[in-house]
C-alpha cells in the first residue's frame, strides 16, 4: 500500500510528528510513518489543555496494535486544545493523519529556535521518508496489513 506524506507541513526526523504552524500556532499529529510501525491505534491519552510543555516533553500517549509508548512534542508549546475525536475514535490517526486525525493545537513558545531541527521542503520531506520507510522495512519493523 502506499502511503501518501504532505510536503506542505513540517516534519519531526526524531519523532515523526507533523507540524502545521500558522502564525504562533500549530497543529500537530503523527505522520503516516507511525502506522507503518504502529499498527492500528486503540487509545490515546493526552496532557492538560493550558500546559506548556517543551520540545521533546510527553503530551501523553498512544496505544497501538504493536506499540505503546509516549507521545513526544516535536516543539516547545502551550496546548491550547486537544483532538476529542482522536480520544473517542483513535483509528482517526491511522485512517486520516492529516485531516480528522490531528492530535493537538500549540500556541508555539520557542519556534525559531527549534524551526532548524525540523524537515521542510517538498525535496526534504520526500528523501527523508523513503529513507524512513526503507530503513524501517530492512529492520522488519513495518506493520503488516
Amino acid at each position: 500500500m502506499e502511503k501518501v506524506i504532505k510536503t506542505d507541513l513540517l516534519y519531526d526526523p526524531d519523532n515523526y510528528f507533523w507540524i502545521k504552524p500558522e502564525g504562533n500556532k500549530a497543529r500537530i499529529g503523527m505522520s503516516p510513518l507511525v502506522e507503518e510501525t504502529s499498527g492500528s491505534f486503540v487509545a490515546i491519552r493526552f496532557e492538560n489543555v493550558g500546559q506548556s510543555l517543551a520540545k521533546n516533553d510527553s503530551f501523553g500517549s498512544a496505544e497501538a496494535e504493536k506499540h505503546v509508548g509516549h507521545m513526544i512534542m516535536p516543539v516547545s508549546g502551550k496546548i491550547l486544545s486537544i483532538n476529542d475525536k482522536v480520544i473517542e475514535n483513535p483509528r482517526l490517526i491511522n485512517t486520516d493523519p492529516y485531516g480528522e486525525g490531528w492530535l493537538l493545537e500549540v500556541e508555539l513558545t520557542n519556534f525559531e529556535a527549534e524551526y532548524d531541527s525540523l524537515i521542510a521542503g517538498a525535496d526534504n520531506i520526500k528523501n527523508w521518508f523513503e529513507a524512513e520507510l526503507k530503513k524501517f522495512d530492512e529492520k522488519g519493523w513495518l506493520a503488516q496489513p
